[in-house]
């Protein structure tokens, strides 16, 4: 998996959230609804856009723990989160107070490319990603489904692509490398993953972008 700057995170974090489809967010805040307290996974953090993200549409009291393989990256979503937050305060659990929500982060070192089941294996109400389900192998995806439909748990995953792609300089590859990037798209593939495992699967495509998110739950029988 390659490493990204915090600071290229942070260029494109304010596009990636206006292009998240707000109907999939909002199936996933009604999944939670009556829900007081919430514990969320959030799976190769970078600088937390993701907690950022998603945390005005969860319950009042979270409790995150940000996975990442980069420890720099840890260290800035640590910053930036003390930042964005109302108030801030704690040791390796960070403490945030923002608005009407209160919530507890924790952050691990953790290389993903050996699966994700150490991540999982604590408590978890909830699976989030970002930027991330398209930069593993399809075995790496179905061992993923595998490990979340053991635990029966959802998840809630965004990807950014717009569709649109410029290679330079030049190379006679270009094309076969942008074919086999097409056949790899981690929505379908995920979605076929989960499909397998009986559960319920929601792709949107957002507006500003096209990126599509995917959503999984149980399927109901």
């Amino acid at each position: 998996m390659s490493g990204f700057s915090a600071e290229w995170l942070d260029l494109r974090e304010g596009a990636d959230h206006a292009a998240r489809n707000p109907a999939l967010r909002e199936s996933v805040a009604r999944a939670f609804a009556d829900r007081e307290s919430l514990t969320i996974v959030d799976l190769a953090c970078g600088a937390g856009s993701n907690l950022r993200g998603l945390a005005e549409h969860l319950p009042a009291r979270q409790k995150w723990l940000l996975v990442d393989h980069d420890p720099a990256l840890l260290a800035a979503a640590r910053a930036r989160l003390a930042a964005w937050a109302d108030v801030a305060e704690g040791g390796d659990i960070l403490c945030l107070a923002k608005g009407a929500r209160r919530l507890e982060a924790e952050f691990r070192v953790a290389d993903l490319s050996c699966g994700a089941g150490a991540a999982l294996a604590g408590e978890a109400d909830l699976v989030t990603s970002a930027a991330f389900l398209d930069l593993v192998s399809p075995q790496w995806l179905d061992r993923f489904a595998e490990q979340i439909a053991a635990r029966r748990l959802p998840l809630y995953a965004i990807l950014s692509y717009s569709g649109e792609e410029r290679w330079t300089p030049p190379h006679a590859a270009d094309a076969r490398m942008l074919a086999a990037f097409h056949r790899h798209r981690a929505a379908g593939l995920a979605r076929r993953g989960f499909w397998r495992k009986r559960w319920s699967v929601g792709v949107m495509r957002s507006r500003p972008r096209r990126a599509p998110g995917v959503s999984a739950r149980r399927r109901r029988r």
